[in-house]
């Protein structure tokens, strides 16, 4: 399993804004992956893509310096009141470098 902390999240070639988010991957299969989010810019839209289902293509750049792109859906957003709210996306299809 390995773990990436992330710099920065793109969708749709714009910025999410984020407290703090990390890439989780499944070193001996390259098609499983996770994002853990921590309070993102526009959780609505977050809301959207689970409630219908679709994926986001995102683009990723660690604090390591490396950039990955991957289709992901959308698995669970936290409604705590007293805390961040947290995005969980669970990865559709490789996580590609570069």
């Amino acid at each position: 399993m390995g773990t990436g902390r992330l710099l920065r999240i793109r969708h749709d070639h714009r910025d999410l804004g984020f407290l703090s988010a990390r890439v989780v991957t499944d070193e001996g299969y390259e098609a499983a992956w996770m994002l853990h989010v921590e309070s993102p810019a526009d959780i609505d839209e977050f809301r959207g893509h689970l409630a219908d289902g679709s994926c986001m293509t995102l683009t990723m750049v660690t604090r390591g310096g490396d950039h990955y792109r991957g289709e992901a859906c959308v698995a669970s957003v936290s409604d705590s009141v007293d805390s961040a709210t947290i995005v969980n996306l669970s990865g559709m299809g490789p996580l590609r470098r570069g």
